[in-house]
């Protein structure tokens, strides 16, 4: 009797210990009820500011070069038209479609009262064809300089007075491949243009790839957001929610390249650790490629999407994340990502540095439920509007006032 009493107190002990041991753990860790939220200010006291709130409404004249000299349509729509490098036609059919919003917004027909001028140069078309018939040897160059490059820009140089009335500043070209300075031997014909570009790179060892001040990061084209063109209403609801099940895929990635070591120079290995690992993790869907019908379904399911360097800081695959409400997780030091001026990337994407990758697992599952949904909406409501199917254009005239110091805000009544 007086060792089953000993026993007794003895486990009475220890449980009391061990209640108090979680009693204090948990006031350690217990967060106290939020604060009410602050009251709404003046709208013009927040950032980013409403995409209808210009800085200014300028005019743009879009330079229109003879068949003999631009690529034919057909080459467009039935070659470039799957190619990641498609942004450069995109955009410049939203300016010269008579029914496009932003032809009606920006563009005039008069170059006597224009502000900016575009050229429509389609390098990476050309290039992208001259590849195709060339079994996809990207060195192959097939006299880009002189059978394209020389004649569009003596058209613009010689045949108007607009470019020489500048210098050149006030034009733009759009240049979506990652290395001009490879491509075109006469690049010096257009250098002192505005290039729209998607590659921003704040690292010491590319500068020359990023011209401050007169480069403007733009959203690339995606196969499969911009070739295949799906309906996301089909897999998502006016939320960004499944309409079949949940988002029940922790994370997400699909692309390049199973067999990258953690020295190799592509993607500075980060994407070692991508397949040698994390395909393994409970969750996470990794894959080299997947049928184009499979991944668009676990697009509609998937919660992170990583978003890796290749060769490059920028990968496609956050177009295709941003499409579907999948929250992007960047893995890429230095990037600068499309108008950082004007959208507050911070508010519904993840940036993981390099050098913290290796724990991505234990940083993902430590974001809480508010946190994460927080993101999503911000996302769907506002991220995703970034796109070049959606709002590309008011962005890019962003830059546009700015870099011309115009400070003429205009609000074009679009709500939001």
């Amino acid at each position: 009797m007086a060792i089953a009493f000993r026993f007794s107190k003895r486990y009475s002990v220890v449980a009391i210990g061990a209640l108090l041991l979680i009693y204090i753990l948990c006031q350690v860790n217990k967060t106290e009820r939020p604060a009410p939220p602050l009251p709404i200010i003046n709208i013009t006291s927040y950032w980013p500011t409403p995409i209808e709130q210009t800085v200014c409404k300028p005019k743009i004249f879009v330079y229109k070069p003879p068949n003999t000299i631009q690529i034919s349509k057909e080459i467009q729509t039935e070659v470039c038209h799957d190619s990641n490098y498609n942004s450069e036609i995109i955009l410049h059919d939203q300016l010269v479609d008579i029914h496009s919003p932003y032809h009606g917004y920006y563009v005039t027909d008069d170059p006597e009262k224009a502000d900016f001028f575009f050229i429509p140069f389609f390098g990476s078309c050309y290039l992208y064809n001259c590849w195709a018939n060339n079994g996809w040897d990207n060195t192959a160059r097939c006299d880009v300089d002189t059978k394209y490059v020389e004649p569009l820009m003596n058209m613009v140089i010689n045949d108007y007075p607009y470019w020489n009335r500048s210098g050149g500043s006030d034009h733009i070209m759009i240049h979506p491949m990652d290395r001009i300075s490879n491509y075109y031997q006469q690049k010096e014909l257009f250098q002192s243009a505005i290039f729209l570009k998607t590659v921003g790179d704040k690292r010491p060892k590319w500068m020359h790839r990023h011209r401050y001040y007169r480069d403007i990061v733009i959203p690339s084209a995606t196969r499969i957001i911009h070739h295949l063109n799906p309906n996301i209403s089909k897999y998502l609801d006016i939320h960004g929610n499944p309409k079949k099940g949940s988002r029940d895929i922790f994370v997400l990635f699909q692309g390049c390249c199973p067999e990258i070591t953690p020295s190799d120079e592509y993607s500075n290995g980060i994407r070692s650790l991508i397949f040698n690992y994390f395909s393994h993790y409970p969750g996470y869907e990794i894959h080299h490629a997947t049928d184009d019908d499979v991944y668009l379904e676990n697009l509609s399911h998937a919660k992170y999407g990583l978003c890796p360097m290749g060769w490059t800081l920028d990968t496609t695959r956050i177009w295709e994340y941003m499409a579907f409400g999948v929250v992007p997780v960047i893995i890429a030091d230095g990037i600068i990502e499309p108008f950082e001026f004007d959208v507050d990337w911070n508010s519904f994407a993840i940036r993981v540095r390099r050098d913290e990758v290796h724990r991505l697992d234990q940083i993902l599952k430590s974001i809480d439920d508010t946190t994460y949904e927080y993101k999503r909406q911000k996302l769907w409501e506002h991220g995703r509007r970034v796109s070049l199917e959606k709002d590309a254009w008011h962005f890019i005239v962003r830059e546009l006032c700015r870099m011309a110091n115009i400070n003429e805000p205009v609000n074009l009544g679009l709500g939001y």
